[in-house]
């Protein structure tokens, strides 16, 4: 028998969607809307399926145009996706900024 003590690290102290990732999101859309790229967006969160999503519309009478979900899939682990209108899924991951990339690069191709 060992006298060694073993110490866990505590776990991390929160999970899920940092509030720094929504103000990214929410920055980006600002950015979308001062450029006349995006006219209008919907933040729909379902707490019981572990689901939030934010999508994005060119304007407010066309079909949603890109939307960036979020998923609980783990204790401690998010899936982000995003979706584009007449594309479907583009980009399926486990790390946001992959995924924020993607949705930064869509948002810049509509300036072009």
């Amino acid at each position: 028998m060992s006298s060694n003590i073993i110490q866990v690290p505590a776990a991390s102290p929160h999970a899920g969607f940092t509030k720094g990732q929504f103000r990214k999101l929410d920055q980006l859309y600002c950015f979308a809307v001062a450029n006349k790229l995006m006219a209008t967006r919907t933040v729909e969160c379902d707490f019981d399926e572990g689901v939030a999503s934010y999508t994005y519309y060119v304007a407010a009478h066309n079909p949603p145009y890109l939307q960036f979900v979020i998923r609980k899939v783990g204790p401690r682990v998010n899936m982000y996706e995003l979706y584009k209108q007449g594309k479907g899924r583009i980009v399926k991951s486990g790390l946001f900024e992959r995924t924020f990339e993607a949705l930064q690069e869509e948002i810049d191709a509509l300036d072009v």
